[in-house]
């Protein structure tokens, strides 16, 4: 008899978890509280309105680029990609647009003509892009930490050496840092932005765009629940199982060991073992009443 593991929550993490226990030899049985898996990948349509909130982009899109062979193996990388030229636009209030386009010699040609004053840290930013077009950034999470050797650590250090130079330059670096070193306000408040939130490394952005202009950070068709429904079926495929409308309120715990879920039916399914691919303080506070915090 294989061992079986209970997983909670049928959102990506969750029907990753399951593809790879069933893959490996586990029975497997995911329970969703929703009736549609995706978790907080999702879409939903008011009249003639599609809402998805959700993948602005994936990473590993493109066949033979990084992350692509995980998306393979989950059964998703047959999703055709949308590729974009441009990342997003601010439109200022002086009428002025500033368009993130991906190709960095783009880029550099229309902010040096947009805010010629800045011209030396803008030729540094679509420098620093041109320096991640070929950055493996699934190197560093191809195995986890407490599984690596000397071995692992020494070739992953020979493979990122190329990217030192602009790892040590950009690393430190905020967006709101960069946009600091511009005089324009437009731009200034604009870099602050495009990224998500000032704080998040400049560099992450670089990445982003480098890796859009190689088409391994695409558009998945069809959106955030197609792209869901693509790993339902691959996990069903596997022959996982899926409770949907199934609603954890307990892990049961015996002996300081996860040994299964009740569900606020007060149906029991006991497992060898429980992965919560929930809310993490609903699992720590609620499904396991707080007496694991420390742990």
């Amino acid at each position: 008899m294989p061992k079986s593991i209970a997983i909670i929550g049928a959102g990506v993490a969750g029907l990753a978890a399951g593809c790879y226990a069933q893959m490996n030899g586990y029975a497997s049985e995911i329970f969703e509280l929703h009736d549609l898996p995706g978790g907080l990948c999702t879409a939903w349509e008011r009249r003639d309105y599609v809402f998805d909130g959700c993948i602005h982009y994936l990473l590993g899109t493109a066949p033979g680029q990084p992350y692509h062979t995980l998306w393979d193996e989950l059964g998703v990388a047959d999703i055709p990609a949308i590729n974009h030229d441009e990342m997003m636009r601010v439109v200022g209030s002086d009428g002025r647009t500033f368009v993130l386009y991906c190709d960095p010699d783009q880029l550099e040609a229309h902010l040096v003509d947009l805010a010629p004053g800045d011209e030396k840290p803008l030729r540094a930013f679509c420098r620093g892009v041109r320096q991640f077009l070929d950055f493996d950034l699934s190197a560093m999470q191809a195995k986890p930490r407490q599984l690596m050797r000397a071995t692992d650590g020494l070739a992953l250090g020979r493979q990122m050496l190329p990217y030192l130079q602009p790892l040590v330059q950009w690393g430190r670096v905020s967006a709101a840092d960069f946009a600091a070193r511009l005089q324009d306000p437009f731009l200034r408040r604009a870099f602050e932005l495009v990224f998500g939130w000032p704080e998040i490394p400049i560099m992450a952005g670089m990445s982003l765009l480098a890796a859009m202009q190689t088409q391994n950070a695409g558009f998945p068709a069809g959106g955030s629940l197609a792209f869901a429904r693509a790993l339902e079926a691959r996990y069903l495929a596997l022959g996982g199982t899926i409770h949907y409308k199934a609603q954890v309120e307990q892990i049961l715990v015996e002996n300081d060991r996860a040994v299964g879920v009740r569900l606020y039916d007060d149906s029991e399914h006991r497992a060898d073992y429980v992965i919560s691919a929930a809310d993490g303080r609903g699992t720590i506070f609620h499904m396991l009443d707080g007496k694991y915090v420390e742990r």
